[in-house]
C-alpha cells in the first residue's frame, strides 16, 4: 500500500521524473527512512542528505546509521555537522527556527552542488495535521489553513530547485506499516516526546484530545486542507491578475503598486497583493501577521500624516502621489525617474554652449531663437511641459539651475499680481516631498525663470513687444550621448 501512494503522490502531485536527481534529506526517523527506501524501490535517482544538528549525544550515530544506509543501497551520501543551539543563540531564534533554518540551507547547497533538480523532505499526513493546527492557533489566513503543498519553490533558498513532500498524503501507521514488513528499524529521536515544544504538545495532548470529539478528526481536518488547498490556488490565480494590474515598478529595495488600483480590490485580493509585496523583498519571511497586513492597507487607503509608516520586518510603507511604496527602511524613496538636480547644493551655469546635466541621463538645454515665429500660437498649443520659452531681453545671462532656498517665493506664469512660495506651489503641483529640494530651477539673477517641466514665470513670459525667444528644454541623452526632446510626464 505503502509504495503504491509513494508512486501515485512523486508522479502526480510531486512531478519526480526518474531522469532528475533528487536530494532526499533523511534524519534517519522513521519517516525520512521510508522515504529513502521507497523512493530507492521506485527507481528515482537519489543523493542522500543528512544534517548533524548537534543536539543531542547520540546525533554522530544518527548520522553514522544515514550514511550506511545510503552505502547499503548504493546511494551518494552528503553530511554536515552544524551547532543548531549556538545558531539559535546568535540568531536569536527558537531552537525549531533555527534548526529548520539550517536544515534548508544545507538541502538546498548540496542540491546545488551535486547538480539535483529536486530537494526531497518527509513531512507526512500527520504533519500536515499538525501544521494546520499550528497556524489556526497562530491565527494564518487560508493559505496557512491548506498547509503544506506537495511541491513549492521556495525562493528563500533557490529561485529554480523545488521543494517536494511524497509522502504528504501518507499516514504515519501505513508509513511504520511499511519499516515492519521491510524490516527496517528507524533511529529514534527522543526529543519528539519533549511536550515543551509546540508542535510534540499538539501531537501529545491537544490531537489525541480532539480526537476524543470526533476519532476521524485528523482525516477531517487533512481533508479540509486539501479543500483550502484547491480554493487558495484559485484565490492565487485571481491574485496573480490583480498584481499585474497594481504592479507599478521595482527594484532591489523596494516595491511600487498602484494605489487607486489596489484599493479598488477586494478586500481578500487586497491583502494577497500587498503579501506579495512583503514577499519580494523579505522571501524568507515565514509569516506575515494578519494585523501587520490590515494596518498597512489601512494606511493605504488613509495615509498618515507623515506619509509613511513602519509596517513589518523592518519595511516602511509610504504613500507619494497615487503609489503605495514598499521599502527597506533605511532606502530612500524612488524618484520615479524625474530629472532632477544630482545634489542639492548643486548651482550650475546654463548657455546654449553648455547645457545642464540632471539625473538618470536627462540634461535642460538652452536656445536663442532670434526672431518670433509667425505661427507662435499653434506651437504654444502643442508645447508640453518639457518646454519653456522666455522673453530673451528680460534674461540676465547666463542663467542658473539651482534647487529652491528656505522661503523663496517666485510668480508663476498666470499669476498676475502678488507672489507664491514654491513650497505652496510644489504642494499645489503634487510634487513628492522628498523630491523638492532637488527640483532644478532655471533662474535669471536671481529669480527663479522656469520650474522644470512644470511652469516658467510670469516675469518672463512672451508679449506683443518680444522681439527674441529664449527656448528652454528638457532632453533625455540616447545611447550616442545625443539628447533627444521627450515629453515628461
Amino acid at each position: 500500500m505503502f509504495l503504491e501512494l509513494l508512486a501515485q503522490s512523486a508522479e502526480e502531485k510531486c512531478h519526480l521524473s526518474h531522469e532528475e536527481k533528487i536530494l532526499v534529506g533523511v534524519s534517519g526517523g522513521a519517516d525520512s527512512l521510508a522515504m529513502l527506501v521507497g523512493l530507492h524501490s521506485l527507481g528515482y535517482a537519489l543523493v542522500v542528505g543528512h544534517l548533524d544538528h548537534a543536539l543531542r549525544a547520540e546525533s554522530a550515530q544518527d548520522a553514522a546509521f544515514v550514511q550506511n544506509m545510503a552505502a547499503q543501497l548504493g546511494v551518494p551520501f552528503v553530511t554536515e555537522r552544524v551547532d543548531v543551539g549556538a545558531w539559535a543563540q546568535i540568531n536569536k531564534q527558537s531552537i525549531e527556527e533555527a534548526a529548520r533554518e539550517v536544515r534548508y540551507r544545507f538541502l538546498f547547497e548540496q542540491a546545488r552542488r551535486c547538480d539535483a533538480g529536486v530537494v526531497a523532505v518527509a513531512h507526512h499526513a500527520d504533519d500536515q495535521v499538525e501544521t494546520i493546527l499550528m497556524h489556526f492557533l497562530r491565527g494564518a489566513a487560508l493559505s496557512g489553513l491548506a498547509g503544506m503543498p506537495f511541491r513549492r519553490l521556495m525562493p528563500q533558498w533557490d529561485a529554480k530547485i523545488p521543494l517536494v513532500r511524497p509522502l504528504l498524503g501518507i499516514s504515519r501507521e501505513v508509513i511504520e506499516d511499511y519499516l515492519r514488513a521491510e524490516n527496517l528499524t528507524p533511529r529514534v529521536d527522543l526529543s519528539n516526546e519533549d511536550t515543551t515544544y509546540f508542535r510534540n504538545r499538539l501531537r501529545h495532548a491537544l490531537i489525541p484530545e480532539l480526537e476524543t470529539y470526533n476519532p476521524q478528526v485528523k482525516q477531517v481536518i487533512w481533508r479540509m486542507s486539501q479543500v483550502l488547498g484547491e480554493e487558495d490556488a484559485f484565490l492565487d490565480t485571481l491574485a496573480q491578475d490583480a498584481w499585474e494590474r497594481c504592479f507599478h515598478a521595482r527594484s532591489a529595495e523596494h516595491v511600487e503598486l498602484v494605489r487607486d488600483t489596489l484599493l479598488k480590490l477586494p478586500m481578500a485580493l487586497q491583502r494577497r497583493v500587498l503579501r506579495q509585496a512583503i514577499s519580494l523583498l523579505r522571501p524568507d519571511l515565514r509569516d506575515v501577521g494578519f494585523d501587520a497586513v490590515l494596518r498597512g492597507l489601512a494606511f493605504a487607503a488613509e495615509p498618515s500624516e507623515s506619509g509613511e509608516i513602519d509596517l513589518v520586518a523592518q519595511l516602511h510603507l509610504a504613500v507619494v502621489r497615487d503609489v503605495l511604496i514598499l521599502k527597506d527602511w533605511q532606502a530612500p524613496l524612488p524618484d520615479f525617474g524625474q530629472p532632477l538636480l544630482v545634489a542639492e547644493a548643486d548651482v550650475l551655469v546654463l548657455t546654449p554652449e553648455h547645457p545642464v546635466q540632471l539625473t538618470h541621463g536627462w540634461y535642460i538645454t538652452a536656445e536663442v531663437i532670434p526672431e518670433v515665429p509667425t505661427d507662435l500660437a499653434e506651437r504654444f498649443r502643442q508645447m508640453g511641459a518639457e518646454e519653456a520659452w522666455l522673453d530673451l531681453d528680460k534674461v540676465t545671462l547666463p542663467l542658473t539651475v539651482r534647487s529652491r532656498k528656505p522661503g523663496e517665493r517666485w510668480q508663476p506664469l498666470g499669476m498676475t499680481q502678488g507672489r507664491q512660495t514654491l513650497q505652496d506651489f510644489f504642494i499645489n503641483q503634487k510634487v513628492p516631498s522628498h523630491l523638492r529640494d532637488r527640483w532644478p530651477l532655471v533662474c535669471s539673477g536671481d529669480v527663479v525663470a522656469w520650474v522644470g517641466s512644470i511652469r516658467p514665470s510670469e516675469a518672463f513670459r512672451l508679449t506683443e513687444d518680444t522681439r527674441r525667444i529664449l527656448r528652454l528644454q528638457l532632453k533625455l541623452a540616447d545611447q550616442n550621448g545625443d539628447a533627444l526632446s521627450v515629453k515628461i510626464d
